[in-house]
Protein backbone atom coordinates (compact mmCIF):
# COMPACT_ATOMS: atom_id res chain seq x y z
CA UNK A 1 0.00 0.00 0.00
CA UNK A 2 1.28 3.57 -0.58
CA UNK A 3 2.33 6.18 1.91
CA UNK A 4 -0.49 7.89 3.42
CA UNK A 5 1.35 11.36 3.11
CA UNK A 6 -1.43 13.96 3.95
CA UNK A 7 -5.14 14.06 5.13
CA UNK A 8 -7.24 15.79 2.98
CA UNK A 9 -10.19 18.05 4.74
CA UNK A 10 -12.93 19.87 2.73
CA UNK A 11 -16.40 21.60 3.06
CA UNK A 12 -19.22 21.74 0.53
CA UNK A 13 -21.01 25.23 -0.16
CA UNK A 14 -24.18 26.05 -1.31
CA UNK A 15 -22.55 26.12 -4.71
CA UNK A 16 -22.31 22.58 -4.56
CA UNK A 17 -25.54 21.78 -3.56
CA UNK A 18 -27.40 20.18 -1.11
CA UNK A 19 -26.21 17.04 0.90
CA UNK A 20 -29.10 15.90 2.54
CA UNK A 21 -32.62 14.49 1.25
CA UNK A 22 -34.91 16.01 3.48
CA UNK A 23 -37.91 17.26 1.37
CA UNK A 24 -37.56 20.62 3.64
CA UNK A 25 -34.47 21.18 1.91
CA UNK A 26 -36.18 20.66 -1.97
CA UNK A 27 -38.99 22.60 -2.00
CA UNK A 28 -41.91 21.59 -4.57
CA UNK A 29 -40.25 18.18 -4.63
CA UNK A 30 -42.02 15.72 -2.85
CA UNK A 31 -40.82 12.60 -4.62
CA UNK A 32 -37.85 11.10 -2.41
CA UNK A 33 -36.54 8.96 -4.93
CA UNK A 34 -36.24 12.38 -7.29
CA UNK A 35 -34.42 14.29 -4.24
CA UNK A 36 -31.90 10.79 -3.61
CA UNK A 37 -30.96 11.60 -7.04
CA UNK A 38 -30.30 15.33 -7.00
CA UNK A 39 -28.07 14.74 -3.82
CA UNK A 40 -26.25 12.16 -5.70
CA UNK A 41 -25.38 14.88 -8.20
CA UNK A 42 -24.41 17.09 -5.83
CA UNK A 43 -22.04 14.50 -3.76
CA UNK A 44 -20.61 13.73 -7.33
CA UNK A 45 -19.76 17.16 -8.02
CA UNK A 46 -17.59 17.57 -4.96
CA UNK A 47 -16.25 13.79 -4.93
CA UNK A 48 -14.64 15.23 -8.64
CA UNK A 49 -13.28 18.19 -7.33
CA UNK A 50 -11.52 17.15 -4.07
CA UNK A 51 -11.33 13.33 -5.69
CA UNK A 52 -12.64 10.71 -3.75
CA UNK A 53 -15.36 7.93 -4.33
CA UNK A 54 -18.61 9.36 -3.71
CA UNK A 55 -20.09 6.04 -2.67
CA UNK A 56 -17.27 5.33 0.06
CA UNK A 57 -18.93 8.47 2.69
CA UNK A 58 -19.41 7.13 5.86
CA UNK A 59 -21.33 8.85 8.48
CA UNK A 60 -22.79 8.17 11.52
CA UNK A 61 -26.16 9.14 12.12
CA UNK A 62 -27.74 11.29 15.41
CA UNK A 63 -29.58 9.53 18.59
CA UNK A 64 -32.90 9.04 18.41
CA UNK A 65 -36.17 7.43 20.30
CA UNK A 66 -35.59 3.87 18.96
CA UNK A 67 -31.56 4.48 19.20
CA UNK A 68 -30.97 6.75 22.38
CA UNK A 69 -28.19 8.78 23.02
CA UNK A 70 -25.04 7.44 24.50
CA UNK A 71 -21.94 9.98 24.95
CA UNK A 72 -18.71 9.53 24.13
CA UNK A 73 -19.64 6.06 21.34
CA UNK A 74 -17.38 5.49 18.77
CA UNK A 75 -17.19 2.94 15.45
CA UNK A 76 -14.02 2.73 12.98
CA UNK A 77 -15.42 1.95 9.67
CA UNK A 78 -13.82 -1.27 8.56
CA UNK A 79 -12.78 -2.83 4.89
CA UNK A 80 -15.72 -5.35 5.58
CA UNK A 81 -18.53 -2.41 5.86
CA UNK A 82 -16.39 -0.87 2.83
CA UNK A 83 -17.27 -4.44 0.46
CA UNK A 84 -20.85 -5.33 2.42
CA UNK A 85 -22.16 -1.57 0.88
CA UNK A 86 -22.22 -0.08 -2.74
CA UNK A 87 -22.95 3.58 -0.92
CA UNK A 88 -21.62 3.81 2.71
CA UNK A 89 -24.26 6.50 3.14
CA UNK A 90 -26.91 3.53 3.07
CA UNK A 91 -24.99 1.83 6.20
CA UNK A 92 -26.53 3.05 9.47
CA UNK A 93 -24.38 3.68 12.60
CA UNK A 94 -25.64 5.66 15.57
CA UNK A 95 -22.02 7.09 17.12
CA UNK A 96 -21.09 10.42 18.53
CA UNK A 97 -17.40 9.47 16.53
CA UNK A 98 -16.69 7.48 13.28
CA UNK A 99 -12.94 6.55 13.00
CA UNK A 100 -10.86 6.57 9.78
CA UNK A 101 -7.65 4.30 9.40
CA UNK A 102 -4.90 2.95 7.26
CA UNK A 103 -7.36 -0.45 6.81
CA UNK A 104 -9.64 1.59 4.91
CA UNK A 105 -7.39 4.14 2.72
CA UNK A 106 -10.39 5.31 0.15
CA UNK A 107 -12.98 6.06 2.82
CA UNK A 108 -13.73 9.41 3.71
CA UNK A 109 -15.57 10.08 6.96
CA UNK A 110 -17.28 13.68 7.85
CA UNK A 111 -20.67 14.64 8.80
CA UNK A 112 -23.36 17.03 7.30
CA UNK A 113 -23.73 20.30 9.33
CA UNK A 114 -25.58 23.79 9.15
CA UNK A 115 -25.03 26.00 12.22
CA UNK A 116 -23.62 23.03 14.49
CA UNK A 117 -20.08 22.33 14.41
CA UNK A 118 -18.31 19.29 13.31
CA UNK A 119 -14.83 18.62 14.72
CA UNK A 120 -12.35 16.47 11.95
CA UNK A 121 -9.35 15.77 14.73
CA UNK A 122 -6.25 14.15 12.87
CA UNK A 123 -3.28 12.39 14.98
CA UNK A 124 -0.40 12.79 12.34
CA UNK A 125 1.81 10.65 14.11
CA UNK A 126 -0.82 7.28 14.02
CA UNK A 127 -2.38 8.63 10.78
CA UNK A 128 -5.91 7.79 12.32
CA UNK A 129 -8.69 10.39 11.94
CA UNK A 130 -11.99 10.80 13.97
CA UNK A 131 -14.92 12.98 12.89
CA UNK A 132 -17.60 14.42 16.24
CA UNK A 133 -20.61 16.27 15.37
CA UNK A 134 -20.59 19.05 18.19
CA UNK A 135 -23.71 21.04 18.37
CA UNK A 136 -24.88 22.47 21.44
CA UNK A 137 -26.31 19.75 22.64
CA UNK A 138 -23.09 17.87 22.41
CA UNK A 139 -21.08 20.94 23.72
CA UNK A 140 -23.47 21.09 26.66
CA UNK A 141 -22.53 17.46 27.16
CA UNK A 142 -18.76 18.07 26.75
CA UNK A 143 -18.49 15.65 24.33
CA UNK A 144 -15.67 18.16 22.54
CA UNK A 145 -13.84 17.31 25.66
CA UNK A 146 -13.14 13.50 24.54
CA UNK A 147 -12.00 13.94 21.19
CA UNK A 148 -8.53 13.81 22.11
CA UNK A 149 -8.87 10.56 24.47
CA UNK A 150 -10.95 9.16 21.75
CA UNK A 151 -8.79 9.64 19.21
CA UNK A 152 -5.78 8.77 21.53
CA UNK A 153 -2.40 8.60 20.73
CA UNK A 154 0.01 12.03 22.56
CA UNK A 155 -2.19 15.17 22.30
CA UNK A 156 0.58 16.87 20.99
CA UNK A 157 0.28 14.86 17.53
CA UNK A 158 -3.44 16.11 17.33
CA UNK A 159 -4.52 19.22 14.48
CA UNK A 160 -7.85 19.62 14.45
CA UNK A 161 -10.14 21.16 11.58
CA UNK A 162 -13.62 22.46 12.55
CA UNK A 163 -16.23 22.83 9.94
CA UNK A 164 -17.86 26.39 9.34
CA UNK A 165 -20.33 26.55 12.12
CA UNK A 166 -22.72 29.58 13.96
CA UNK A 167 -20.12 30.86 15.94
CA UNK A 168 -22.35 32.95 18.05
CA UNK A 169 -25.64 31.52 18.13
CA UNK A 170 -28.85 34.00 19.09
CA UNK A 171 -31.71 32.65 20.25
CA UNK A 172 -34.83 34.13 20.52
CA UNK A 173 -36.53 34.76 23.90
CA UNK A 174 -40.43 34.01 23.60
CA UNK A 175 -43.01 31.89 24.87
CA UNK A 176 -41.18 31.91 28.44
CA UNK A 177 -38.60 30.19 27.12
CA UNK A 178 -35.40 32.02 28.05
CA UNK A 179 -32.31 29.67 26.83
CA UNK A 180 -32.91 26.35 24.93
CA UNK A 181 -33.07 23.13 26.96
CA UNK A 182 -29.64 22.12 26.04
CA UNK A 183 -28.08 25.33 27.64
CA UNK A 184 -28.36 23.52 30.89
CA UNK A 185 -24.29 22.91 32.51
CA UNK A 186 -23.62 26.08 33.88
CA UNK A 187 -19.67 25.69 33.62
CA UNK A 188 -19.81 24.88 29.83
CA UNK A 189 -21.82 27.92 29.21
CA UNK A 190 -19.51 30.22 31.59
CA UNK A 191 -18.79 33.29 29.99
CA UNK A 192 -20.37 32.05 27.11
CA UNK A 193 -24.48 33.38 27.03
CA UNK A 194 -24.65 37.64 26.58
CA UNK A 195 -28.00 39.64 26.16
CA UNK A 196 -26.30 42.73 25.89
CA UNK A 197 -24.20 42.13 22.68
CA UNK A 198 -22.87 44.29 20.37
CA UNK A 199 -24.38 42.59 17.57
CA UNK A 200 -28.32 43.67 19.02
CA UNK A 201 -28.75 46.77 17.69
CA UNK A 202 -28.05 45.08 14.03
CA UNK A 203 -29.70 41.64 14.93
CA UNK A 204 -32.73 43.80 16.17
CA UNK A 205 -33.03 45.51 12.69
CA UNK A 206 -32.70 42.26 10.99
CA UNK A 207 -34.67 39.72 12.67
CA UNK A 208 -37.37 42.12 14.45
CA UNK A 209 -37.93 43.52 18.51
CA UNK A 210 -37.26 40.05 19.90
CA UNK A 211 -35.16 39.59 23.04
CA UNK A 212 -32.08 37.74 21.78
CA UNK A 213 -30.00 35.56 23.93
CA UNK A 214 -26.87 35.21 21.76
CA UNK A 215 -24.98 31.62 23.36
CA UNK A 216 -21.14 31.43 22.06
CA UNK A 217 -20.31 28.35 20.60
CA UNK A 218 -17.30 28.76 19.57
CA UNK A 219 -15.35 29.72 23.06
CA UNK A 220 -17.21 26.89 24.64
CA UNK A 221 -16.16 24.38 22.17
CA UNK A 222 -12.58 25.71 22.11
CA UNK A 223 -12.52 25.96 25.26
CA UNK A 224 -13.00 22.26 25.77
CA UNK A 225 -10.35 20.92 22.62
CA UNK A 226 -8.05 23.34 24.99
CA UNK A 227 -8.91 21.53 27.84
CA UNK A 228 -8.35 17.84 26.65
CA UNK A 229 -4.39 18.61 25.74
CA UNK A 230 -5.11 20.03 22.09
CA UNK A 231 -2.43 22.50 21.67
CA UNK A 232 -4.75 25.96 20.35
CA UNK A 233 -2.39 26.54 17.62
CA UNK A 234 -3.15 23.56 16.40
CA UNK A 235 -7.15 24.16 15.88
CA UNK A 236 -8.32 25.48 12.48
CA UNK A 237 -11.54 27.05 12.78
CA UNK A 238 -13.95 27.35 9.02
CA UNK A 239 -15.99 30.59 8.66
CA UNK A 240 -19.09 31.62 10.79
CA UNK A 241 -21.78 29.85 8.85
CA UNK A 242 -24.18 31.89 9.92
CA UNK A 243 -22.40 35.04 8.51
CA UNK A 244 -21.27 33.71 5.49
CA UNK A 245 -24.23 33.34 2.30
CA UNK A 246 -21.72 30.57 1.25
CA UNK A 247 -23.16 27.97 3.42
CA UNK A 248 -26.65 26.76 4.59
CA UNK A 249 -27.80 28.04 7.74
CA UNK A 250 -30.86 26.78 9.59
CA UNK A 251 -30.71 29.39 12.04
CA UNK A 252 -30.60 32.27 9.81
CA UNK A 253 -33.96 30.27 7.96
CA UNK A 254 -35.69 30.52 10.73
CA UNK A 255 -34.40 33.94 11.58
CA UNK A 256 -35.45 35.71 8.46
CA UNK A 257 -38.26 33.62 8.24
CA UNK A 258 -36.39 32.22 4.72
CA UNK A 259 -36.26 28.70 3.91
CA UNK A 260 -34.24 29.12 0.80
CA UNK A 261 -31.09 29.58 3.61
CA UNK A 262 -32.06 25.98 5.37
CA UNK A 263 -30.02 22.86 4.37
CA UNK A 264 -26.96 20.97 5.13
CA UNK A 265 -23.46 21.11 3.48
CA UNK A 266 -20.74 18.69 4.20
CA UNK A 267 -17.55 18.53 6.11
CA UNK A 268 -15.03 15.42 5.36
CA UNK A 269 -11.31 14.11 5.55
CA UNK A 270 -9.89 11.54 3.42
CA UNK A 271 -5.84 10.38 2.76
CA UNK A 272 -3.81 11.21 0.43
CA UNK A 273 -1.79 9.13 -0.82
CA UNK A 274 2.32 9.66 -1.64
CA UNK A 275 2.11 9.64 -5.65
CA UNK A 276 -1.19 10.79 -5.94
CA UNK A 277 -1.18 14.16 -4.62
CA UNK A 278 -3.31 16.93 -5.75
CA UNK A 279 -3.31 20.82 -5.96
CA UNK A 280 -6.03 22.58 -4.68
CA UNK A 281 -6.52 26.47 -5.20
CA UNK A 282 -9.91 26.58 -3.40
CA UNK A 283 -9.86 28.10 -0.13
CA UNK A 284 -12.41 24.79 1.49
CA UNK A 285 -9.59 22.60 0.92
CA UNK A 286 -6.71 22.24 3.17
CA UNK A 287 -4.41 19.50 3.86
CA UNK A 288 -2.12 18.46 6.46
CA UNK A 289 1.09 16.80 5.98
CA UNK A 290 1.70 13.25 8.10
CA UNK A 291 4.69 12.57 10.32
Amino acid sequence: MSKIKNFVVFNSTIEHGQMNTNKNFYPGIEDENTRVKLMREHKQRLADEVGFNKNHIFMSLQANKKHPYIPGTSYTITPEDAAHYEDLYDYDVYSDTVRLTSNTPNIVIGFNVSDGANVIAMNLKTKEAISTFCSGSHINKQVPFTIASTLGGNPLDIVVDVSPFAYILPFKEQNGLKEPHWVSNAKVWEGCLDRNSIYCIEDQKQYGSYDILYIDQKKALLRQLVESGIKEENIYVREDSLQNPNYYSSQRARLLNNPSYDGRFMHGVMFEKEGEEREYPQSYIKKYATK
